[in-house]
Formats: structure tokens, sequence, C-alpha cells
């Protein structure tokens, strides 16, 4: 597998981002669950630019604030963090140096392309949308801590987790009663998993050419296999190179497809 793979936007992703749009419009709470590995992570990151972003409020000395900035950022108006395994006690904090980072990184490059400072004393101020993954790691009180940070500020908020997670935020009414859209982000569909595999080949990431294949069988066999699941692809795709490295084999059949697939754990997809 290579490093080169790009960020493919399917119907899915849209949907996502309209969702999204949808929030901020009217400044909602949302919830977006699915199955894992269809993509709602990526997604997730790649509205809010978080590639882009998290390269501008890594920095460690102050020298380097700003050091790759340019235009984008200065659009740049969703914050993307995930729940943390354990120590969510800090959540809030940790929000707010995200926020504080993103916005000094902002000022420091209104100053250098001559525009007025903002000396921004609010982490929010400019943020339209706060997006929390792996929202199913936080108890009740970390949950508090979002909702009063969505009551202080005008901005929207949407949380991301697994089927489910709809049920049990129901739990709570304080907090349920704000969320004013859900969202379920579903796996691809048998066409649109046919047209990436066959037009979008190098978006994906993967070193395995087509030609590799011996027949249309084996093709189709991945696209049973891996069942819309995007991280399943690559996981895939990584015993069939591994498969054809240690055989010496030069072309994919449906035997390797089924070896490879027998080399994986795959649950419920």
């Amino acid at each position: 597998m290579n490093n080169t793979q790009t960020f493919i936007e399917t119907k899915e992703y849209k949907r996502f981002a309209e969702f999204c749009d949808a929030c901020i419009k009217y400044q909602y709470m949302g919830i977006c669950y699915g199955l894992p590995g269809v993509g709602k992570t990526l997604s997730a990151r790649q509205y809010a630019r978080w590639d882009y972003l998290e390269k501008q409020i890594n920095y460690e000395k102050i020298e380097f604030i700003d050091a790759h900035a340019d235009e984008k950022i200065l659009d740049s108006h969703t914050l993307f963090y995930t729940a943390p395994s354990v120590s969510a006690t800090k959540l809030t904090g940790a929000l707010h140096v995200i926020g504080s980072r993103l916005n000094i990184v902002k000022d420091v490059y209104r100053v250098r392309i001559g525009e007025k400072e903002l000396n921004t004393s609010n982490a929010f101020e400019g943020i339209n949308l706060i997006i929390v993954d792996e929202i199913d790691r936080l108890k009740l009180q970390h949950l508090e801590q979002l909702r009063d940070i969505y009551d202080r500020h005008d901005l929207a908020m949407i949380f991301i987790g697994m089927p489910g997670i709809e049920k049990r935020l129901a739990r709570y009414p304080q907090l349920y009663s704000r969320i004013g859209f859900a969202h379920e982000y579903q796996k691809l569909s048998k066409d649109e998993m046919h047209h990436i595999l066959e037009y979008k080949w190098d978006e994906l990431g993967i070193s395995i050419k087509r030609e590799y294949f011996s027949d249309y069988e084996a093709l189709k066999n991945i696209m049973k296999v891996t069942n819309g699941n995007f991280r399943l692809i690559h996981r895939l795709f990584t015993q069939i190179e591994r498969i054809l490295e240690i055989n010496n084999l030069s072309s994919i059949t449906t035997e390797v497809v089924e070896a490879a697939r027998n080399s994986l754990v795959i649950g419920h997809n």
C-alpha cells in the first residue's frame, strides 16, 4: 500500500456535508452515526479541513506560529476533536486550547498580510461548528461540558458515534432537546463502489494495479467481501499484496481474494 490516498467525495460525503451545513445554518446540535469504517471520521476531517488545520495549530514554539498558513486559514470555522478514551475531564480545556490556537494563527497571519490584528480573547470567536468524534467514549458529565459550550456560544455542534448513540443520548433530555438533526452515515452502494473501483483506483492509494486482476470475477469478489466499507477495502488489499508477494504471484484471482479475506477478522459490516 502507498500513502498517496486522496479523499474521494462520495454521495454519502455530500449528504454529510449538507447535514453539517444545515446544523450551522440553524445553530443546532446534530448526531451522525454509522458502522465502523464507512467514512464518518474521514468525512468530518475533510469537511473541517483538519489535515490542513492540524498542521497550523500543532506548533510547539512561538516562532512556528503561522509558519505554513495561507489565505485558507481565515476561512476556517470548524473545529474537529476526537473524544479521548481516558481523562475526558479535561475535554473543555482541550477544546478551548484548539480554538485559541486557531485564532492565534489567524491573527498572526492577518498581521503578516497587513490587516489589523483582532486580539481575539474568545476561544470560539469565528467558530461556527464543533465536531466531536468518538462520542460513545464520553459519560454524562462530559456531555454536559459540551452542552455548556454549546449554550454559551453561537455555534453548532455535531456528535459522531456508532449506531445506537442516538438512543443513548435520548436518555439525557436537556441535551437531546437541543438536537435538531440526525444523520445515518451509510456504506457505499454497489453502483458507487463499482464506479470507485473502476474509475477512482489511483485515488484509493492502492499500489496494486487493475491490470493485475486475472478476471472480472476477482474484482466482483472484492466488492462482495468489503460490502461498501472503505476501511475494509484497504485492509483487504494489504492482505492481497502480502499474498502476491509471499507466493510470487503476478495476478489476482478469486482464490487470492478469498485467501486474503480468510486472513482478516471481519465482523458485521
